[in-house]
This record gives structure tokens, C-alpha cells and sequence, in this order.
């Protein structure tokens, strides 16, 4: 310990001055290692959770605009839109809950897009799927339930991932 004297209004004080010891200050150095230990882990779980976020938001937004797309195409009593025909079978409840619906290639694998609808790698990667499916609900065909599902391969946890949604159409006329 060292002691110091000072002159305070010419009255002679002393005062001690401590230091930390070297356990104080290697305890102090751990703790704040194991917190940005802890914090780095966070981030880490944090980014991927945002980049797992924006590709579900994306692959909502595909569907949506494909459903978008249907709901907009014209069919009356004397026709229908080809991509409005469902002359197959839906095999998704056969196979996985993950299984392409039967369009827009009649069972085939369909082709990867990117954000931005596209095929190209011009704005993205092309990671998406996007199939639908319908479904007459009544046997006069004025009704129909269609289903769209957009899905990806998530790399980071070797699963699919993706988002049904489903609306029903009136015929025009």
C-alpha cells in the first residue's frame, strides 16, 4: 500500500491510494470475456433467425402474388384458363408434407426463382418453388379452391421450408 501526503489548505493530509491486485483484475477480464462470449452467441442465433425471417417473407410474398395472379385470370361457363384446370390428382398427403403441388408441371419439378420472380441470377439467387393446386368445390364447377405453396431448402438446418396459402374463386359468369 502506498501512502501519499498533500498539502490541502495548508493542513498536511494523508491519503491511501489502492490499486487492484492481479486476482482482481484477471477475475475482471474473465467475467468480460464470458459476456462478449455470450453476446457473440446471440448475434450469431440472431442472424439467422433474420436471414430465416426474410426468406419466409419472400417466400410468402411469391405465393401471394401467384394466387394474385389466378384469382385475376378470366373463366366463364364456356371457358377456363388453362393454369384454372385441374385434370390431376393431388399426391402432397401421398408423399411429404413438403411435396410440390401438381402445378404449373404436372408432377415434374418446377423450375427455381428468385425473389423477384425471376429465373435468372440477375437479382438473386433462384431458391423458391412456387405450385398450386385446385380444386372444384361444387359439381356445376362455379366454385374453386386453389392452394399455393411457395417453398425452400433451408441449408442451414437440411429441411424444407415454405408456406401454403389457399383462397376460393367464383366463376366470372
Amino acid at each position: 500500500m502506498k501512502v501519499e501526503t498533500k498539502m490541502i489548505g495548508g493542513i498536511r493530509h494523508r491519503s491511501q491510494i489502492r490499486g487492484f491486485t492481479l486476482i482482481e483484475a484477471l477475475i475482471g477480464i474473465a467475467l468480460v470475456s464470458f459476456a462478449l462470449i455470450v453476446m457473440f452467441g446471440f448475434h450469431t442465433q440472431a442472424v439467422r433467425s433474420n436471414k430465416n425471417a426474410r426468406q419466409m417473407t419472400a417466400c410468402t410474398y411469391l405465393a401471394q402474388t401467384q394466387l394474385e395472379r389466378l384469382l385475376a385470370l378470366p373463366w366463364t361457363a364456356d371457358t377456363r384458363h388453362p393454369d384454372l384446370t385441374d385434370d390431376l390428382t393431388d399426391t402432397t398427403s401421398l408423399s411429404s408434407e413438403w411435396a410440390f403441388l401438381e402445378h404449373p408441371n404436372a408432377g415434374s419439378q418446377p423450375s427455381a426463382i428468385n425473389e423477384a420472380n425471376e429465373t435468372t441470377t440477375d437479382l438473386g439467387t433462384p431458391v423458391y418453388y412456387v405450385t398450386w393446386d385446385l380444386s372444384d368445390v361444387d359439381s356445376a364447377s362455379t366454385w374453386t379452391r386453389i392452394r399455393v405453396r411457395c417453398q425452400y431448402f433451408d441449408n442451414s438446418f437440411n429441411i424444407w421450408r415454405g408456406t401454403t396459402i389457399s383462397s376460393y374463386r367464383f366463376r366470372d359468369s
